[in-house]
């Protein structure tokens, strides 16, 4: 349907015929996206939306910049850029986004791990503790890593649409040791892996917010691992509007992959 307030084309995806009592109760509002990973893997990689605007939709979330200008984090109602040398500051409310997933966070579980090894063992954990794996949640993380590793993005000229697979093949990397931070994501059904990675799209910053990015790889020790999670009731999804790249036709995504 069309939101006459602002022009632009939104639809939602809830589950059919059951809205939570949850929901219901705390009026929740809906995991909010600006545009789609499709759009991405295809080179779509500038939009009209502002940070200004998209702290209207959430508090907490993750996306990236046009032309792929640096890495998105919003964490407790800031959003951090993290630049191509992997310096972190807090990005301008008059920035614009091509690609971004937010929400307004606020915790439905909370358990603790111990003894996890890895990113792979920490999700699958995560997994088996979700109400339901066909629903939408916000998962925020607090851990201490002993060795990480996340990604950057360099700036592309405004005319690259190379895919996002193969830019990603030299996207820089920022491995560190011994740190601690916030993992702030979501997961995402499979069936929407055209929206966003599924099952789970992490991104990560350390506690003195000087160091982060996208999630690729690490190993967690014996240390406490809190995990909260907000389950959201369906998607909110914006795509924009004035992009010719967007609007032509895409090459059809065989072998897609849900991370990066």
């Amino acid at each position: 349907m069309r939101n006459n307030s602002t022009g632009l084309a939104v639809f939602f995806i809830a589950a059919l015929g059951f809205i939570p009592v949850k929901a219901q109760v705390k009026e929740e509002k809906p995991l909010f996206h600006y545009s789609v990973m499709d759009a991405m893997r295809n080179g779509v990689y500038s939009g009209e939306l502002t940070i200004g605007e998209l702290a209207k939709k959430g508090n907490f979330g993750i996306g990236t910049y046009n032309y792929l200008d640096g890495e998105m984090i919003a964490l407790d109602g800031i959003f951090y850029r993290v630049d191509a040398s992997g310096e972190v500051g807090v990005a301008t409310n008059s920035r614009r986004i091509p690609f971004g997933s937010v929400a307004f966070f606020k915790a439905d579980m909370q358990f603790e791990l111990t003894h996890i090894k890895d990113i792979e063992e920490l999700q699958n954990e995560v997994i088996k503790r979700l109400p339901s794996t066909n629903k939408p949640y916000a998962v925020r993380i607090e851990c201490e890593f002993e060795t990480i590793t996340v990604g950057g993005a360099r700036r592309l000229d405004e005319n690259d649409t190379t895919g996002l697979a193969e830019l990603m093949k030299t996207r820089p990397l920022y491995p560190r040791e011994h740190i601690s931070g916030t993992m702030v994501g979501f997961y995402n059904p499979p069936y929407f892996s055209a929206i966003d990675l599924s099952p789970f799209h992490f991104h990560f910053i350390s506690r003195d917010h000087k160091y982060g990015g996208h999630l690729i790889s690490g190993k967690l020790g014996t240390v406490t691992i809190k995990v909260s999670i907000d389950e959201k009731p369906g998607y909110e999804v914006i795509l924009p509007q004035q992009n010719k790249v967007f609007n032509k036709p895409w090459t059809k995504q065989d072998g897609v992959k849900s991370s990066y």
